[in-house]
């Protein structure tokens, strides 16, 4: 054999150094890429074998005597190998990769004693290469010879540069990631900032919306029952044209009503503060009522149907407000349908009611589906010009579905019509709070006590005493205060029962409500708070020595007597005469 270059198998590093020195000699005489690979890998694995099992050995690497072929010898001192025949069969695991490698080679031959193994392996060099000649051989020889002398400076050189390198990536990426953390920590600060400044408005927005639903609250309240004393001809007959004033004047009233209604619960809702009541009723409990409140609003040319599916169970939800949604819906629906019907369905859908109030009006475009659900948005079309409103209705209902744990989507093509889709669970299970179930209005019909009792209005608005006077006149002995200080005074005078508000210039509802109880001359008289203003539950437990909490928001004249009767009864300045449920 004509020796080309010898490895040292001392560590792992020297059998790769093996592999490497492999693929080149065999690039050198003529093996192709693919080539290369297997014989390397067969000596890689007969190295490693000499490293595992006899901690080293050498290969020598040359061209046989015919240099036809390339020969490569591994040699090792080590134990030896044990029945060679078993391994190589693949019956015994010892020696793993000498199987293998057998197969890579042309040749292979394995000669094991106790004083050390020998593998002898070659591979034909191909005929296109040629057989190497005596200037090949000692090219080969002579780059071989100074690339294994190299190899270890070239190592360590190798290895410093890699260690540099590694190094001022390092130095790199710490760079990048302490700019990285100074920039997420920047972004976190304003975002931070962002989530304040938005909670702040939130609250701010709130906050001057309650106070602006109060200020607009009390005297439209005034200005519905005002004009309901003309209308119900309580004052005299009014002349048509006055009668047809009056009405306007009144369902100005009303709209105006509902639509600082629907503002207020749109800000609640966006500040979390909506309550949920969760109480147990019947679809069709919602759905009766909900018809003949909207009677008056069907247009002529207009069917309203109520399609329920026979056995659907009790819902456990917030009637007051699933009322609300569906009431929304099909008013919008009345609104925008000149001709055909509008249809409310009912049905169950697993664990789930849907509600599906579908109309033949004008439709919606596609690309307004999710508009129709932004507060104030208003879509142009063919709409009739009676039919612009507030641009509220839609979103809050969107809201009070989400709030009892639903959705609300709709369907609807341009000039088809429009379905929009409820969907509630059968059982709430809302994160938001949860009031308990309220008992079931009553409505009292009220007999002063005998020797006409003394009632005080203590409010600073004159329209809203004026309407509170009209209800007790006659029955009663009126007395007014137009703010806090001096509804004091006149407390000391001992009324029957005081009704109360609670926004006044001077003194709040809430300091006229602790001084009148701190005071001994006072302390006894009943006070019956009446305001426009929208209380949470804190407000409610700082009225909480009040007889009654009434609402001016209420636009039915029978309904809001009946609330004022009945809590004239709990103040014991009035006796019942005749109790009935609504």
């Amino acid at each position: 054999m004509t020796e080309l270059g010898l490895v040292d198998i001392r560590g792992e590093d020297d059998v790769v150094r093996a592999h490497q020195t492999t693929r080149t000699i065999a690039a050198q005489v003529g093996f192709s890429s693919f080539e290369q690979t297997r014989i390397a890998t067969a000596v890689s694995e007969i190295a490693r074998n000499a490293l595992t099992y006899a901690a080293g050995g050498t290969v020598t690497f040359g061209l046989d005597d015919t240099g036809g072929a390339l020969a490569i010898t591994v040699v090792d001192r080590g134990p030896g190998i044990p029945d060679v025949a078993a391994i190589l069969s693949g019956e015994r695991t010892h020696g793993a990769g000498i199987p293998g490698a057998r197969r890579l080679m042309d040749t292979f031959v394995i000669d094991s004693s106790p004083g050390g193994t020998r593998v002898e392996m070659t591979r034909r060099i191909p005929r296109r290469a040629g057989k190497p000649d005596a200037a090949r051989v000692s090219t080969v020889q002579l780059q071989l010879a100074g690339r294994l002398a190299d190899e270890p400076s070239q190592q360590i050189r190798r290895l410093l540069r890699d260690v540099a390198e590694r190094d001022r990536r390092l130095v790199e990426l710490t760079e990048e990631l302490t700019e990285t953390n100074r920039g997420v920590m920047a972004l976190h600060a304003e975002l931070e900032d962002r989530a304040e400044y938005q909670r702040q408005a939130v609250e701010l927005r709130t906050r001057l919306l309650s106070e602006m639903g109060h200020e607009l609250r009390t005297p439209l309240h005034s200005l519905a029952t005002i004009s309901q004393f003309l209308l119900d001809r309580l004052d005299g007959e009014l002349t048509p044209e006055q009668d047809r004033q009056v009405r306007i004047i009144h369902e100005i009233a009303e709209s105006l009503t509902a639509y600082v209604n629907d503002l207020l619960d749109l800000a609640r809702t966006d500040a979390g503060r909506a309550i949920v009541q969760l109480t147990r009723f019947q679809v069709d409990a919602v759905l009766r009522p909900l018809r003949r409140i909207l009677k008056p609003l069907v247009p002529p040319g207009v069917a309203l149907q109520v399609v329920v599916e026979p056995g659907l169970p009790a819902i456990t939800s917030d009637e007051q407000k699933l009322s609300q949604i569906l009431r929304n819906l099909v008013a919008n629906a009345l609104k925008f349908t000149a001709r055909g019907t509008v249809e409310i369905h009912a049905r169950r859908a697993g664990d789930r009611i849907v509600f599906e109030v579908a109309d033949t009006g004008t439709g919606i475009a596609p690309e307004h589906h999710e508009l129709i659900f932004h507060e104030f948005a208003q879509v142009d079309g063919h709409v009739q010009p009676r039919m612009r409103g507030s641009g509220l209705g839609l979103p809050l209902s969107r809201r009070l579905a989400e709030l009892l744990g639903g959705t609300l989507t709709v369907a609807s093509k341009l000039g088809v019509g429009s379905t929009f889709r409820l969907e509630l669970p059968v059982e709430a299970g809302v994160a938001a709070a949860s009031a308990p179930e309220p008992a079931a209005p009553v409505i009292a019909a009220a007999a002063p006590r005998p020797g006409q009792p003394r009632v005080l209005i203590v409010d600073d608005d004159r329209a809203s005493r004026y309407v509170l006077k009209r209800w007790l006149d006659g029955r009663y002995r009126v007395e007014e205060a137009d703010c806090g200080h001096e509804g004091l005074r006149l407390a000391a005078t001992r009324p029957d029962a005081i009704f109360l508000d609670v926004v006044m210039p001077d003194l709040t509802g809430f300091e006229v409500l602790e001084r009148l109880k701190a005071d001994p001359v006072t302390r006894d008289i009943p006070v019956v708070v009446y305001t426009a203003l929208g209380l949470g539950a804190n407000d409610r437990a700082r009225l909480g020595d009040a007889v009654s909490i009434l609402r001016k928001s209420t636009s039915s004249r029978v309904a809001d007597r009946a609330a004022i009767e009945d809590a004239l009864v709990k103040a014991g300045v009035a006796t019942t005469v005749e109790t009935t449920h609504v």
